[in-house]
C-alpha cells in the first residue's frame, strides 16, 4: 500500500498537476464597508443625500435610486462612492438616473474630501454666482464618471487640486464653460461629451501636466479648448473638436509652453482649427485639421513650435498662416497640405533637410526625375521669402495597424519566447515596430527597420509571474505611427517550489535518495515544458 501510494504521488508530481500547500491556511481580515441606500420615496435608509452623507464613514457606498433630490451637498468624508441607479428601489413611478438639483443656488456638489467617486447621476441647476458649478472640486484623487452635468453655471470646476479623473460624462448646456481647470496639475479629462456650453468646452488656466484625451467637444459658443496663463506640459490628444463658434483649440499667452497637441480631429469650427496667438515650444502633431471657416492653423507672435505630421485640408482660407514678422523658429515639416495655401510673414523652417524632405503640397507642380520622393525644385511660401526646399511628392500617412502578435500564450519566467507580426505601408516606407510587453500602452522596445510586409520576429523574457497583454505598433521612417494591434495575452503562472513542501521535507528527512530523484524528475519536466512552450509560435 505504501509503495503504491508513493508511486501515485510521484506520478502526480511529474505531471505537475498538483500543488502542495506548505505554509498552512492564511486568513485575511476583511474590512466590510457599509452600503447606504437613498430613496426619496422612503424605501431606503434615508430620504435625501445629505442625511446619508452625515451618517457615512470612510469607504462607504451610497446608492441613490431614481427620483429628483433638490439639495446642495458637501462631501467631506474620504473614500466615498456615490452611485446612481436608474430605477425605483420599491414602489413608485420614478425612472432614469437620479437627478441632484441645486435649485439655482450655489454649487450643486462640493467635494472637500479625497478619493470621492460619483457615478450615474444627473447634476443640474447650480446657482449663477461667479464660480457656481454642478460639481466643484478642490481636493485630489477624485473620480467623476458617467454623469450628466446639465444646465449649471459652470459644469465642473477644478481649483488648486491634482490627480482627479473626469471621465465619460455628458456635459451639456452650461451657461459658462463645460469644464474649468484653474491652478491644477496632473488631472485627466477623458472621453467626455462636451457640447452646447455658452463659453468654452474646456477652459484651462494655469494648469500643468494634465491630459485632455478622447473627448468629443462641439457646438460650444466660443472655443472647444482654451488655454490661458502658465499652461505647460499638458497633453491634448485623440479628441474630436468640431463646430465650435470660434476656434477648435486656442492658446492665448506667451507663458504657455511645452504643451503637446496630437492626434486630434479638428474640423468645421467657426474661425480657426487651431489658433496659437502666443506661446512657445508647443508641439502640434498628427492632427487632422479640415473644413474650418478661416484657417487650419493660425500662428501669432509665437516662436519655436513644432508642426509635424499633420493633415491640413480644405480649410476656407489658409491651411497655415503666420502673420507677424516676429514669429520665428517654428519648424514645419512632414505635413500633408491638401487643397490649401499657406502664408508665412515670419522666419520659420519648412523642411527637415534633403535626406527626409519637407511637406506634401497638393498644389506643387515640380518634377521628381530621380524618383527619390522629393521634388527637384523648392515650393515657395508666400510672405517673407520662406521656402520648402525639399517638398514631398506623395502624402504621408501612418503604416497599417500591425497584425496581432503570434507566439506562446503560456510560459515560464526567465525563458525566452519569440513573437511575430508584420505591417504594410501605402508609401512603401521602412517600418520599425514598438512592442508593449505589459499592456500599459507604452512602447517598451523598438526594433530595427523592416521593409513593408516583412515578418518581424522578436524575443522577450519575463522575470515575474503574472498575465501580460502584448501589443505592437508600427512607425515609418517619417515618424508616423499606427494604432496599437490587438493584444495577445500570455500567462506566466507561479512556479511551485517543491523543495519547501511538507511532503518533500518529509522525504528529505526519511528518504533522501527518493527525494533527490523526484527533484531531478521535476526539474527535467519543467525544463521540457519551457522548451516546448518556446516552440509554440
Amino acid at each position: 500500500m505504501n509503495k503504491l501510494l508513493l508511486s501515485l504521488i510521484i506520478s502526480i508530481l511529474i505531471l505537475g498537476n498538483i500543488t502542495f500547500q506548505t505554509q498552512g491556511i492564511q486568513t485575511t481580515d476583511l474590512v466590510r464597508n457599509s452600503t447606504i441606500i437613498v430613496d426619496n420615496e422612503g424605501d431606503g435608509d434615508f430620504l435625501n443625500i445629505k442625511a446619508a452623507l452625515a451618517n457615512a464613514n470612510e469607504g462607504d457606498i451610497i446608492q441613490i435610486y431614481s427620483g429628483t433630490y433638490q439639495e446642495n451637498i458637501k462631501i467631506s468624508t474620504n473614500n466615498l462612492s456615490i452611485i446612481g441607479y436608474d430605477h425605483e428601489l420599491g414602489t413608485g413611478n420614478d425612472s432614469n438616473f437620479p437627478i441632484i438639483d441645486g435649485n439655482n443656488n450655489g454649487n450643486v456638489i462640493e467635494i472637500y474630501a479625497q478619493n470621492t467617486a460619483i457615478k450615474h447621476c444627473i447634476i443640474q441647476n447650480s446657482g449663477s454666482d461667479l464660480f457656481d458649478a454642478g460639481i466643484s472640486i478642490t481636493t485630489n484623487t477624485n473620480r467623476i464618471e458617467e454623469n450628466g452635468i446639465i444646465g449649471n453655471h459652470y459644469g465642473i470646476t477644478l481649483n488648486n487640486c491634482s490627480d482627479n479623473t473626469i471621465q465619460s460624462n455628458y456635459i451639456l448646456a452650461n451657461t459658462m464653460d463645460g469644464i474649468y481647470l484653474f491652478y491644477t496639475w496632473n488631472n485627466n479629462i477623458i472621453n467626455n461629451i462636451i457640447k452646447e456650453n455658452n463659453f468654452q468646452g474646456i477652459f484651462i488656466y494655469d494648469t500643468s501636466s494634465s491630459t485632455i484625451q478622447g473627448n468629443t467637444i462641439f457646438l460650444n459658443e466660443k472655443d472647444g479648448i482654451h488655454l490661458r496663463n502658465y499652461c505647460k506640459y499638458n497633453t491634448i490628444c485623440d479628441n474630436t473638436i468640431h463646430s465650435n463658434n470660434i476656434d477648435g483649440i486656442k492658446i492665448m499667452e506667451s507663458d504657455i509652453h511645452d504643451n503637446k497637441i496630437t492626434k486630434n480631429s479638428i474640423y468645421s469650427n467657426g474661425w480657426n482649427g487651431l489658433h496659437v496667438m502666443d506661446g512657445n515650444n508647443n508641439e502640434i502633431s498628427e492632427n487632422e485639421i479640415s473644413l474650418n471657416h478661416f484657417n487650419g492653423i493660425h500662428l501669432g507672435e509665437t516662436n519655436n513650435n513644432l508642426i509635424i505630421r499633420n493633415t491640413i485640408q480644405d480649410n476656407k482660407e489658409e491651411g497655415i498662416v503666420i502673420l507677424f514678422p516676429s514669429a520665428q523658429g517654428t519648424k514645419i515639416y512632414y505635413n500633408n497640405i491638401i487643397n490649401d495655401n499657406v502664408f508665412d510673414n515670419g522666419q520659420n523652417t519648412w523642411d527637415n533637410g534633403k535626406t527626409t524632405g519637407g511637406n506634401y503640397w497638393s498644389y506643387y507642380n515640380g518634377e521628381d526625375e530621380d524618383n527619390d520622393g522629393i521634388g527637384d525644385t523648392a515650393y515657395i511660401i508666400p510672405g517673407n521669402g520662406n521656402i520648402d526646399r525639399y517638398p514631398l511628392i506623395n502624402p504621408q500617412y501612418p503604416p497599417d495597424t500591425p497584425a496581432k502578435p503570434s507566439g506562446a500564450t503560456i510560459g515560464i519566467i526567465e525563458n525566452y519566447y519569440t513573437y511575430k507580426t508584420s505591417s504594410s505601408d501605402t508609401q512603401f516606407n521602412s517600418i520599425q515596430y514598438g512592442w508593449d510587453w505589459n499592456g500599459d500602452n507604452q512602447v517598451d522596445e523598438w526594433t530595427d527597420f523592416y521593409n513593408p510586409n516583412q515578418l518581424c520576429k522578436i524575443t522577450h523574457v519575463w522575470n515575474e509571474e503574472g498575465t501580460y497583454n502584448i501589443k505592437v505598433k508600427a512607425m515609418d521612417n517619417y515618424g508616423f505611427q499606427s494604432n496599437w494591434s490587438e493584444p495577445l495575452s500570455i500567462s506566466m503562472p507561479k512556479q511551485y517550489d517543491y523543495n519547501n513542501g511538507l511532503f518533500m521535507r518529509f522525504l528529505q528527512s526519511h528518504f533522501p535518495i527518493l527525494s533527490n530523484l523526484i527533484t531531478i524528475i521535476i526539474h527535467i519536466n519543467q525544463a521540457l515544458m519551457g522548451y516546448n512552450l518556446g516552440k509554440i509560435i
